[in-house]
């Protein structure tokens, strides 16, 4: 598919003398270059990109995009006038000649120019995969237009200056260019050659993934390589290639294999080609990153988000545990209990297995099990399970770690690689744990003594955090159109309405789930029975039970046991005791023996519980049940703290979180002397 951008001038001339320059119109070129001194406007629509732009500009991209002059012979740039380029045409007119194999004019010619190369064996997996794709490759229009298929067939390797030929002419230009045909050339390079060539970038070094390549140098130095060897190349009848005995391929190391395992479309082996990487050489498998990552290659779905930048910082995570003695795989048992909290669990038993791992891990083996949530990052219920584990794992075991110079140094090094992700979540908050720290804890950071250049700039970065003190703001602005509903007086009679003037299933759609959007708690009871049978996905029907009234903990709605038995409960209790209800089925423990509220609990609550993801997720937050929390506190004091009634109006509102609100909380109870017994803990990951 060929992707062509509109070019509209407010003059034609322009696109007449760039067809003429690409049919190898001398006179074109002379032509184009009068204008190298104009000042005139001109607007060009580029997509739908309105460009701001003169005669001098367009004349001289003209001369760029149909000339392949060496920097020896002329460089056009803004300095360039149309003296100077008339004179270097008058002075080199019996030179300068059109290339149909570059599509361009030029002096030099490409056999007489050289380039540094590396051409390297193909993986299995490479060239099963190519020769899968053979029969299609051999047929495609322009490998026919082009005569390739029969030079091919008659074993020519002209064939392979051809289809570089092709490679460089279908260079990107202003208003032409076609991605899917750069892919096909190299696809079929490699097929013929059973090989990957690899030529100097714009930059100077050797591009791997030249179909990936936005400037041109490393299509001109591909050609150069062909026009210099392609007499050489014999063809081999037991691999159906050409073969150049001059040229030896390189073989690939094992790092270049994995890296190409990566795109495969098994699961199964571009995971464990991955994992494989995070073990291997660090500077071979960082600069193999590099390169992939400047060229964009696509890989499974399954791995990381980003997955060349968690390649990066996790080959350095492995490489330095294994130089200071830290078990990063861990234990067959904590792998297990990972391999769980990727699967659907209920709100209560992932809670119970959280809990468990943040009582049962240790500094031995956290790094374990920050690891393995790294690779499996793409499992959402894994990574905002882990942002709530490792939040309190660290709190509760800060005063061990900071005083164990491994573990410190280990955490610091793991602060600095965890923000190189390059990826939304508390993997970028771990400084934040030092945020008012003690003059013992200072003392700490002062004195450690570390021969890493990582290590010793976090080192930098916590001491001005932890100067910083812990203060409490109140948030200032409480109420938005987000969270402040209309009243609604009559449910019944607004449900009505909506179904006497509906239009369409949309429009119906929309307005109830607007008209749930703005209902208080009271009338909750008669909007699950008007919409029972709504045509809307039960997703949409019932998320403003979660949304709005904090009841995201207790299942899926869209079934009928958990709608039936949850309207049972709202008929029989008040809204106090239904929050408590659902808290205690859930296995919260927020009450003493006597059921008073136990506060301290609470205020731990609602310190760690709403949760963003360890790494990714989205960006959305977790209330994990503390807006339940958030109520009891509400109706048993009989305030809001000034915000408003409920939680959300959830009519398309997707930033409503209670964060604000614990808090405010969390500083209530201390103030008021309610909790008395807070650990002398860090501030959460989450502290602003």
């Amino acid at each position: 598919m060929t992707i062509t951008f509109n070019v509209v001038s407010q003059t034609a001339q322009f696109d007449v003398l760039e067809r003429r320059l690409r049919e190898g119109d001398f006179s074109a070129l002379e032509e184009v270059g009068k204008y190298f001194d104009s000042k005139v406007s001109l607007i060009e629509y580029l997509g739908y990109h309105v460009i701001a732009s003169d005669e001098s500009l367009v004349s001289k991209r003209l001369v760029l995009e149909n000339t392949l002059f060496l920097d020896s012979e002329i460089q056009i740039d803004t300095s360039t006038t149309s003296a100077n380029f008339e004179s270097f045409l008058n002075n080199n007119k019996d030179r300068i000649k059109y290339s149909s194999l570059a599509g361009a004019f030029l002096i030099t010619d490409f056999y007489q120019r050289a380039t540094k190369y590396r051409v390297l064996e193909l993986t299995n997996n490479r060239w099963s995969e190519l020769n899968v794709k053979r029969t299609q490759l051999l047929n495609l229009e322009w490998v026919s237009a082009n005569r390739i298929d029969s030079l091919v067939q008659s074993k020519n390797p002209e064939a392979l200056l051809k289809i570089a030929s092709f490679f460089l002419r279908n260079r990107y230009r202003f208003n032409d260019y076609d991605y899917h045909r750069a892919e096909e050339a190299i696809d079929l390079i490699q097929l013929l050659t059973k090989s990957r060539i690899a030529v100097p970038n714009q930059t100077g070094k050797l591009s791997y993934h030249l179909d990936k390549e936005y400037y041109n140098e490393s299509r001109i130095n591909l050609l150069i390589f062909f026009a210099n060897n392609y007499k050489d190349y014999t063809w081999n009848d037991s691999t159906n290639t050409f073969k150049n005995e001059n040229i030896e391929n390189t073989p690939l190391v094992e790092e270049e294999k994995l890296f190409e395992l990566l795109s495969q479309k098994n699961d199964s082996l571009a995971l464990s080609s991955f994992i494989d990487l995070t073990t291997a050489n660090p500077d071979k498998v960082i600069e193999l990153s590099n390169q992939y990552m400047v060229a964009d290659v696509s890989t499974n779905y399954i791995l990381p988000t980003f997955e060349f930048k968690f390649l990066k910082q996790l080959v350095q995570l492995t490489d330095y545990s294994r130089r200071h003695d830290v078990n990063y795989i861990g234990s067959e048992n904590l792998r297990s209990q990972i391999e769980l909290l990727k699967t659907k669990l209920t709100f209560k038993q992932r809670k119970e297995l959280e809990d468990k791992l943040i009582n049962s891990l240790t500094l031995d083996d956290i790094t374990a099990f920050e690891y393995w949530s790294l690779i499996y990052q793409k499992s959402w219920s894994l990574t905002y399970s882990a942002g709530r584990i490792l939040d309190r794992f660290y709190s509760k075991n800060w005063n061990a770690l900071i005083n164990d110079p491994k573990h410190i140094n280990l955490y610091l090094f793991k602060s600095r690689l965890f923000d190189d992700l390059g990826i939304i979540g508390y993997c970028n908050n771990y400084l934040v744990k030092f945020r008012g720290s003690n003059q013992k804890t200072l003392a700490i950071l002062n004195n450690i003594q570390s021969t890493n250049d990582k290590i010793n700039k976090q080192i930098q970065k916590a001491l001005i955090i932890a100067n910083k003190p812990t203060i409490f703001k109140p948030k200032e602005k409480k109420s938005w159109r987000g969270n402040m509903p209309v009243e609604i007086l009559d449910f019944d009679e607004s449900y009505s309405q909506i179904l006497i003037n509906k239009q369409d299933d949309t429009k119906l759609e929309n307005d109830v789930i607007f008209l749930l959007s703005q209902i208080k708690f009271d009338q909750i009871g008669k909007a699950l029975k008007a919409i029972e049978y709504a045509p809307i996905a039960p997703y949409k029907k019932f998320s403003f039970l979660s949304k709005d009234f904090g009841f995201s903990y207790i299942g899926n709605f869209g079934t009928d046991h958990v709608r039936n038995n949850f309207l049972a409960n709202y008929e029989k209790l008040d809204e106090l005791n239904l929050h408590k209800f659902y808290l205690m089925k859930a296995g919260f423990r927020f009450t003493n023996i006597d059921d008073s509220l136990d506060y301290n609990q609470i205020y731990d609550i609602l310190k760690y519980d709403i949760a963003d993801a360890f790494v990714g997720g989205g960006g959305s937050t977790k209330d994990n049940g503390v807006y339940s929390i958030i109520k009891i506190l509400e109706l048993t004091f009989g305030t809001t703290l000034g915000y408003p009634e409920k939680l959300c109006s959830s009519n398309n509102m997707y930033a409503c979180n209670s964060r604000g609100r614990a808090r405010e909380w969390m500083n209530y109870l201390k103030t008021n002397n309610h909790a008395t017994a807070i650990p002398d803990e860090p501030v959460s990951f989450a502290y602003d």
